[in-house]
């Protein structure tokens, strides 16, 4: 019988962490090279007539972003510039004020800050997910499937895709189920930084939480709670998914030992104490500021609400039906705590996905983790045994069609951007003239002037100058359908000189921005020299300044 030395031992612990290196070295080149496959041809494609603008999905939205960090360069507080009205600095948000101020001293530009948070939020996902997972799942095979789920897997929206090219239809049905980012890590990875950062946080909430029960230490959950503070600050909705589980983890708990678990009761409080005052911040800017809170009653103008249940196995897939298949009630019950945990993750987000608020779809961020751990189990545990003993030709060809399943969608994302790129068009492009004219209006601009434009221009102004935009932005641009119908409007020949200098003068209109496509050259020749002066006009894009005496009686 051969005994196992000390020294024997010790290696063969150290070669296990050498393949666990490895394994997360190449996982983490995967994971960045694939998912920067459309940011590099988003460049590659560009040219001196189409320049890129460096995102690679949601424009609007990360517009928004950069008119934050513009602000936040400079001042602890920003405006909100997305609209025309005037409203004084309010917000503050601790991403981007940090890009910002990393921004003012290396004087990079918003597309290459993005580039570089976008490997940053990437690598931050990736060891939180690392970290989680070696402290939830014990057995190294399902633990690595569950990385590789947790990192690469996705839903089943392709199929609508399909669907769309078969039946000849103008637009994939229910899009949503599609184009979803934040139950998906890989999407995340490609084109959200910001919401790559605040799964890093709470994958790593949740990770110091189980390290905290498995130690008896507080400082893992003073760690936890300084982490809640900075994606309080960043991304307050996501503390509601971290209060409930933590809050529901601790009282099964309590039911399950029939005592009432005093440590994880004070862990719970520090973590409360330090994070809830930036979620107080947040509430009282929404309750108290006119111009938030307005803002966040828009939130249902993008339409953005989770898909109901019966849609969950198209956007979640085949990790999700395999978590719920494998998943059993007693899992609640579990002496394990780590099984708990990932247990009340789970089914507590079955709840937080439908809760009756206007953000209710940033709550699906997160589940991702707990569906990888609960499929990985399923396909280690069930399948792969009932596959062997049954048909163990096919064992490896089965298993490998459901991983193949698994990340379908996210190898249509890559190749869909590809696809959209190739057409050179807005939002994800400028022209000459456009960009040229957002320089212009960044070197003559202040934020007393308000830009007036087709609303694929003006969610650049802000990010471009240090004007406000009339239209920008579907939730930040206040009474924007209004907006949207004053711009076409202003842009018709129908519409009488006496309309058109109403909407200008009511809300402060400084600078109109005409590009040909806009189509507005007849509209506009009769107020030109008379309260439209050209100021700027190279290629298809001519920037007026409308002059206050020149504006007509009538």
């Amino acid at each position: 019988m051969a005994l196992t030395t000390p020294a024997t031992s010790s290696r063969v612990m150290t070669a296990a962490r050498w393949r666990e290196r490895g394994f997360l070295a190449v996982m983490a080149v995967a994971a960045l090279v694939f998912s920067s496959v459309p940011l590099v041809a988003g460049y590659l494609l560009s040219s001196p007539e189409r320049q890129f603008v460096g995102i690679v999905f949601n424009m609007q939205d990360h517009a928004q972003y950069f008119a934050w960090m513009r602000d936040l360069a400079r001042a602890p507080l920003a405006p909100n510039r997305l609209t025309s009205e005037p409203n004084p600095p309010a917000f503050f948000n601790l991403l981007w004020w940090a890009v910002g101020r990393i921004g003012a001293l290396t004087g990079l530009d918003y597309a290459a800050l993005w580039a570089g948070l976008r490997v940053v939020a990437a690598l931050s996902v990736l060891a939180a997910g690392h970290y989680f997972l070696n402290l939830a799942v014990a057995d190294a095979r399902q633990r690595r499937l569950a990385y590789v789920l947790f990192v690469f897997g996705g839903g089943l929206g392709v199929v609508w895709i399909m669907a769309k090219y078969a039946l000849n239809l103008a637009e994939a049905p229910f899009p949503f189920t599609i184009y979803t980012s934040e139950p998906n890590t890989f999407f995340i990875l490609m084109a959200f930084p910001h919401f790559g950062m605040a799964l890093a946080f709470i994958t790593a909430m949740m990770a110091l939480l189980l390290r905290a029960v498995q130690t008896g230490k507080y400082i893992y959950a003073v760690v936890c709670g300084l982490l809640g503070a900075m994606l309080g600050l960043q991304h307050a909705y996501d503390l509601a998914t971290i209060y409930a589980v933590m809050g529901t983890f601790g009282l099964l708990v309590w039911l399950r030992d029939r005592r009432f678990p005093g440590f994880l009761f004070r862990c719970g409080l520090i973590v409360f104490a330090l994070s809830a005052p930036a979620a107080a911040y947040l509430s009282a800017l929404v309750l108290l500021d006119p111009t938030w809170g307005r803002k966040l009653s828009q939130f249902d103008n993008a339409g953005a609400w989770t898909p109901p249940p019966w849609q969950l196995p198209i956007l979640l897939g085949i990790p999700f039906l395999l978590a719920l298949a494998g998943f059993r009630r007693r899992a609640l019950h579990s002496r394990n705590n780590a099984e708990l945990l990932v247990a009340v993750w789970f089914v507590l987000h079955f709840v937080l996905a439908y809760l009756p608020v206007k953000f209710q779809i940033h709550l699906l961020l997160g589940w991702q983790m707990p569906i990888a751990i609960l499929a990985a189990a399923t396909l280690t545990d069930r399948i792969a045994p009932w596959l062997r003993r049954h048909a163990p030709r096919v064992q490896h060809a089965a298993v490998a069609m459901l991983l193949a399943l698994a990340v379908i969608t996210n190898v249509y994302l890559v190749a869909w951007r590809y696809i959209e790129f190739r057409r050179l068009e807005a939002p994800y492009y400028l022209t000459r003239g456009e960009a040229a004219s957002l320089a212009w209006l960044g070197a003559h601009t202040t934020g007393e002037d308000v830009v007036l434009a087709a609303l694929d221009y003006g969610q650049h102004v802000p990010v471009r100058s240090d004007a406000r935009a009339f239209l920008a932005h579907w939730a930040g641009t206040l009474d924007f359908y209004a907006k949207t119908a004053m711009v076409a409007e202003t842009f018709d020949p129908v519409t009488s000189d006496a309309r058109r200098r109403d909407i200008l003068e009511a809300h402060g209109v400084t600078y109109l921005v005409v590009r040909e496509r806009d189509g507005a050259a007849d509209a506009l020749r009769s107020a030109v020299g008379a309260y439209l002066v050209p100021v700027f006009s190279e290629d298809d894009t001519t920037i007026f300044r409308v002059v206050r005496a020149g504006l007509p009686n009538g």
